[in-house]
C-alpha cells in the first residue's frame, strides 16, 4: 500500500499547491488534444468513448457485483461478495468526497458542475480499476490459461481505460494516475478487511473457507 497511497499524496499535494506536475498536464492534453483532431486519428474518439463507457459506475460495478453473488453461491461462503461490498462502499466514501473537497477543474471546465465534484482523482480510472480487477481475482474456476490472460489483460485494460479519459478530454493525466493509486489502495484495503487474501481465493468450488482453513492445520 505504501507506494500507491506516495503516489497519490504527491499528486494531490501537487493540485493542491499548482505543483510543477500542472506543467506536465497542460503539455500532454495540448498535444493530445492537437492529434486527436487530426484527420488520421479522429476514428478513435468513438472507441474511447465505448471503453469510458464500460468503466462508468452503472457497468462496473453491477459487473463486479453479479460475479461475487455467482462466486459466493458457488463456494457457499459469503466473503467474494463481502469483499466486492466493501470494496464498493469504500469507492463510494473516498472518491466523492475527494472531488468535492479538492475541486480540480476537468480539462475545458471554466467552473465547476453544480454537484461540486472536481476531476481529481479520476472516478472512471477508480471504478474500472477497483471494480475489473476484483472480478478477475474473485473467479478462481477460470481454466489456467483464461486465468493468465484476464491477469495480463488487466493492466492492458486500465491504461486503455485512461488512455480513453485524456483523448476524449475527460481527464488530465494526473487524475487518471491519482485514480490507478486510489484504486491499488481500495484493492488491496478490501482484501484485508474481508480476509480475501489473494492466495485464498481458489478454494475449489464447494467447499467453505472455513473446512479448508481447518484442513490445512491437520
Amino acid at each position: 500500500m505504501g507506494f500507491p497511497a506516495g503516489v497519490l499524496a504527491i499528486l494531490t499535494v501537487n493540485v493542491l499547491a499548482s505543483g510543477p506536475l500542472i506543467g506536465a498536464d497542460q503539455r500532454i492534453h495540448a498535444d493530445t488534444m492537437a492529434l486527436a483532431k487530426t484527420h488520421a486519428w479522429q476514428w478513435l474518439g468513438g472507441p474511447a468513448q465505448l471503453i469510458i463507457n464500460l468503466a462508468q459506475p452503472a457497468v462496473a460495478v453491477p459487473a463486479l457485483l453479479v460475479i461475487a453473488i455467482a462466486v459466493s453461491a458457488r463456494r457457499r461462503s459469503l466473503r467474494p461478495l463481502l469483499t466486492a461490498t466493501v470494496a464498493v462502499a469504500v469507492l463510494l466514501i473516498t472518491v466523492i468526497p475527494a472531488k468535492i473537497l479538492i475541486g480540480r477543474l476537468a480539462p475545458g471546465q471554466l467552473r465547476l458542475a453544480p454537484d461540486g465534484r472536481g476531476s481529481f482523482p479520476s472516478g472512471h480510472a477508480t471504478t474500472a480499476t477497483v471494480c475489473y480487477v476484483l472480478a478477475v481475482l474473485l473467479l478462481p474456476y477460470l481454466p489456467a490459461w483464461s486465468r493468465r490472460a484476464a491477469l495480463a489483460a488487466l493492466p492492458v485494460w486500465c491504461l486503455l481505460v485512461g488512455a480513453a479519459l485524456v483523448w476524449d478530454n475527460y481527464h488530465w493525466f494526473t487524475d487518471v494516475v491519482a485514480g490507478w493509486a486510489l484504486a491499488a489502495i481500495i484493492i488491496q484495503v478490501s482484501l484485508w478487511l474481508t480476509g480475501a487474501a489473494y492466495s485464498g481465493l481458489s478454494t475449489p468450488p464447494g467447499v467453505p473457507d472455513e473446512r479448508i482453513a481447518s484442513a490445512s492445520k491437520t
